[in-house]
């Protein structure tokens, strides 16, 4: 568990140090362009945003996906150790049987019983925190792409008619798209 919080500290710190100094490493005064911003966020999100000069979004893009990637990384962990202890338990109930033990078979069928739905549980905890960064990383692209102020991009785009924005209705959020005539 020491060398798990170990790893996840030496992925944060350069990252967080990064986004400190994002402000401080921009040598050319051209904007970036939106395809640029857009490869920035695929290699982590948040760096498209904070290319694009929104240092705050991108902060919570990048925060957000270093807390979906410790909390997958962590429910790995916790799938590997409680796959591992049904697999001991299982292990250990054939070896019982092989040996003509009737009471530890049935000892070693009562932890398997108890270890083989933990381990599912587990498993689908983490297929949920895979999806969810994901979702996150897709999300920080999308955003990158609608939200961002793209240079070039950003002229042959306001050719198209009308504009995307975020809207909040009712409790849910989406995007709206407004025609101007």
């Amino acid at each position: 568990m020491r060398r798990s919080r170990l790893l996840v500290l030496l992925l944060v710190l350069p990252l967080l140090a990064g986004a400190a100094n994002a402000g401080e490493l921009r040598y050319e005064e051209t904007a970036p362009t939106r395809g640029q911003a857009m490869l920035k966020s695929a290699l982590w999100p948040g760096l498209g945003q904070i290319e694009q000069g929104r240092s705050g979004r991108g902060a919570v893009w990048a925060g957000g996906a270093v807390a979906l990637v410790a909390g997958t990384f962590y429910a790995h962990i916790e799938y590997h150790s409680a796959a591992l202890d049904y697999e001991n338990a299982r292990d250990s109930y054939e070896r019982a049987l092989a040996d003509w033990d009737l009471e530890a078979a049935d000892e070693q069928l009562a932890a398997m019983r108890i270890h083989h739905p933990r381990a599912e549980d587990r498993r689908g905890y983490r297929t949920a925190m895979e999806v969810a960064l994901l979702l996150w990383w897709g999300g920080g692209l999308v955003d990158t792409w609608l939200f961002g102020s793209g240079g070039e991009d950003e002229q042959r785009l306001s050719a198209l008619p009308g504009r995307v924005t975020p809207v909040l209705r009712r409790g849910a959020a989406g995007l709206a798209w407004t025609l101007d005539f």
